[in-house]
């Protein structure tokens, strides 16, 4: 791994990507989760707890999934979703215009690591699969905590390596199976890449020392599936 970013591939090699394997990426996460995703995606904007009237964004929203689950768990809220593929942007702005969303969602491409928005802006920020993919991590993190406003609320969704032996070997020849049907839905070598990043990512203690640094309260980390995902949870401190 460079000394110069977190991860594997550049921001540019990770945009270019996911704007490849966009037209088929639902299917394919359907697929290779097993269908468990919408139950992760669920729980996560449950541990949010989007409320009447409040503001959220979603980082590396894809094709919007988290945007539409936190806008079916709470009535009368706006949602931001960013994301920098276009492509996928495209899809999620598609899906929207289906489902007669109207104003109630905004979908933009912005950098996660400069987001343009004010200081407090949003009552509560998730990211989905995407944090990992992030070239500088902590910095997303500060960013995040900018422009939550005071008790807002953090929720990361992300794949883990699993760290039970049991598991761990349940994983390992499970894996080999994933860049198979990421080709066999026209991911090329997208989704070999995809499973050699969950190995490279940090383990969750790793995650949430991460996130009490940056100056989050209340940090937790929640495994799902066994610890084949887990959701971080932190808030800003109320002034």
């Amino acid at each position: 791994m460079s000394r110069e970013r977190d991860t594997l591939i550049s921001a540019a090699e990770n945009r270019a990507m996911f704007d490849r394997i966009a037209r088929n990426y639902d299917a394919a996460n359907r697929a290779i989760s097993l269908g468990l995703d919408r139950g992760w995606r669920r729980r996560t904007v449950e541990l949010l707890k989007p409320f009447r009237g409040g503001r959220y964004l979603d980082i590396g929203t894809g094709t919007g999934d988290l945007v539409f689950e936190i806008l079916a768990q709470s009535a009368n809220v706006l949602v931001d979703g960013i994301d920098p593929a276009e492509k996928m942007l495209a899809i999620a702005r598609a899906k929207a215009s289906g489902k007669g969303i109207g104003d109630a969602v905004n979908f933009f491409a912005a950098d996660a690591l400069d987001l343009p928005m004010e200081h407090d802006t949003y009552d509560g920020i998730v990211t989905g699969f995407c944090f990992r993919n992030i070239e500088r991590r902590q910095r997303a993190l500060e960013e995040m905590l900018r422009v939550l406003k005071p008790g807002g609320m953090l929720a990361i969704l992300e794949a883990a390596y699993p760290s039970k032996p049991l598991v761990r070997l349940g994983y390992r020849l499970y894996a080999p199976l994933v860049p198979l049907i990421g080709r066999l839905l026209g991911g090329g070598s997208a989704y070999r890449y995809l499973m050699d990043s969950i190995e490279d990512f940090p383990r969750p203690e790793n995650v949430t020392d991460m996130m009490v640094a940056t100056g989050f309260s209340h940090v937790a980390c929640r495994p799902l599936t066994l610890g084949a995902v887990c959701i971080f949870t932190g808030k800003k401190q109320s002034r």
